[in-house]
């Protein structure tokens, strides 16, 4: 499977928590 696998950080500075966000790289980003 052609996935990837990221983390966004949020949250504040003092206070950050990063959410697993799992990308198809077959579609486009945008649309």
């Amino acid at each position: 499977m052609a996935t990837k696998i990221r983390l966004q950080r949020h949250g504040r500075k003092d206070y950050p928590f990063y959410q697993i966000v799992i990308a198809d790289s077959r579609a486009p980003r945008d649309g």
